[in-house]
């Protein structure tokens, strides 16, 4: 077995930190080296130990800890992050490991591209275990960003795992069937609902590509719905303020009694008038929030159900509160965006059919006890699903209103015999099932647009994308990325633990280059003492 320059330079170095005081022939014999080599790695230790924590590089263990502590920049920082290659070298330099590891900017290079390629290897070889060995119910969020050319990006929802993120020249129907088919054709996958921002090709790829329902994206629905009325309302809102500001201006300047009554009339009304378009947008807050509170499987106070009829009965009220206010802010832009946002409310209902179709698929596949399906769907789901969207929401009003609605959830499956009446261990497995399966009610493709602007910052750093670098960012995402409960997105769509991807790396990038000796020495000057002849 031939050794590595490194291996051998080890030894070497073992052998004179055993015995500092033999000589080239004792560390020849000692080693097996030839007596020239081990001259040469003398001193090239010599010249690489010009620190005094120099000499533990040179150990085995600090070979290795060298190699964890370089790969792990480029893969964490010059990867991932997209930090360029002059500032890890000069990162490399200030921690004095230049004289252990080629640090310039074109061997960094040259090591990024050797990780990539381990990376690219690792997916080779896992992909045999990213097939389901039967039929997964999924559903997908897709959009497309823009970095000159459109990026596609699909994505499972609930686990967050990239199926499609590739650079393509168009984003027709045909483009992006082209690469659903790399995963979806033959395959066990049965998609129940894609959530997107309505496009025609993304509503064609769900209806006719993978045949399942097309599901607006809520947070583009109520931000469409609520952009021309809440600029209206702002608008004048300002408006209102700055007049008051100039009239007491005027007021403060003004001598005649006469004037300063009149000025004071003025201020009185706008006053109300003010007062008037505060109370308005307090409405329009409260009535966007009634919606976004009612898009759900669930009704809020019943814990039922909800099926399209009571979706549209309960949707009644803040969207006449809506269309009143129209009237008066935004005036037919605003009255657009609400015809367009009740045209999508059949889509809504759709979409949670559709999860509520796929719960119960999944129930009945899994007890045959109509007792527990009975307890399942009626009183543990509405209680995780609440409690779930506690955790998921950060504004104020509605996570209050969601706490109580799970709180009242939590007193409905306290009361239910079932609940007492299951072992410890069948409510432990029923609450997990639970959370997994209210995981995948998916109202927006939120996700995907996180996921955009990541991609959006790294395309910044690293001034564009190619092909492979593409690539190994999706292989990142799917098989590193960990949420806080320490699962990646493969792992939690497939259900099984995969290799650590940085140990894989660390196997297969091979050793660290090591760093070139100077080829630039020192020029004598000549001396000219004689004086230039005329």
């Amino acid at each position: 077995m031939t050794l590595s320059i490194r291996e051998r330079s080890q030894k070497v170095a073992a052998c004179i930190k055993e015995n500092e005081e033999q000589g080239v022939r004792g560390i020849a014999a000692a080693t097996r080296l030839s007596k020239s080599s081990v001259h040469r790695h003398q001193q090239a230790i010599n010249r690489r130990n010009q620190h005094p924590e120099s000499s533990f590089w040179e150990t085995t263990a600090g070979n290795q800890w060298l190699a964890r502590l370089v790969f792990g920049l480029v893969y964490h920082f010059g990867i991932k992050q997209g930090v360029g290659p002059e500032s890890l070298s000069a990162f490399i330099q200030a921690v004095h490991l230049d004289t252990h590891v080629a640090s310039s900017a074109s061997a960094l290079r040259q090591l990024k591209a050797h990780v990539n390629q381990a990376i690219e290897s690792y997916q080779s070889a896992q992909a045999e275990h990213c097939i389901p060995a039967k039929e997964k119910g999924i559903c997908v969020g897709a959009d497309e960003t823009f970095f000159g050319l459109p990026v596609l990006v699909l994505l499972e929802l609930s686990s967050g795992y990239i199926f499609v993120e590739t650079e393509c020249e168009n984003r027709t129907y045909a483009t992006w069937m082209d690469q659903v088919n790399n995963w979806w054709q033959d395959s066990p996958w049965q998609c129940h609902y894609l959530v997107s921002d309505g496009a025609r090709a993304l509503v064609k790829l769900a209806v006719s590509g993978l045949g399942c329902v097309s599901v607006a994206d809520l947070f583009h629905a109520l931000r469409a719905l609520g952009q021309p009325m809440g600029r209206a309302i702002g608008q004048q809102s300002a408006a209102l303020r700055k007049e008051q500001s100039n009239l007491r201006q005027q007021l403060n300047k003004c001598p005649q009694q006469a004037d300063r009554s009149a000025l004071e009339l003025l201020i009185e009304h706008n006053t109300a008038a003010l007062q008037q378009v505060q109370q308005d947008d307090q409405r329009y807050h409260e009535a966007l929030e009634q919606i976004s509170q009612t898009i759900h499987p669930f009704v809020p106070d019943s814990q039922q159900w909800q099926t399209q009829k009571q979706l549209l009965t309960n949707l009644a009220s803040p969207l006449q509160c809506l269309w009143n206010l129209a009237s008066t802010y935004g005036a037919q832009k605003a009255q657009k965006a609400l015809d367009t946002f009740e045209e999508q409310i059949s889509s809504f209902a759709q979409g949670i059919e559709a999860w509520q179709q796929w719960v119960t698929l999944e129930l009945d596949s899994r007890t045959q006890d109509p007792a527990i399906r009975h307890w399942v769907r009626r009183s543990l789901l509405p209680w995780v699903y609440w409690t779930q969207q506690v955790d998921k929401t950060r504004h104020p009003s509605l996570k209050r209103r969601y706490q109580d609605t799970a709180s009242g959830a939590f007193d409905r499956l306290l009361e239910a015999d079932l609940t007492l009446a299951l072992s410890d261990q069948q409510r432990e497995q029923w609450i997990r099932w639970a959370q997994d399966f209210c995981a995948k009610y998916q109202r927006t493709s939120s996700a995907v647009e996180g996921r955009n602007g990541y991609l959006a910052k790294l395309h910044h750093a690293r001034r564009g994308f190619s092909e492979q670098s593409l690539g190994v960012l999706t292989i990142i995402h799917n098989f590193d990325l960990k949420r806080q409960d320490g699962t990646t997105a493969a792992q939690r769509l497939f259900g099984h633990e995969f290799p650590d991807l940085f140990e894989w790396i660390l196997t297969q990038a091979g050793d660290l280059p090591m760093p070139r000796r100077s080829s630039n020495t020192q020029q004598l000057i000549p001396s000219y003492v004689d004086a230039v002849p005329a």
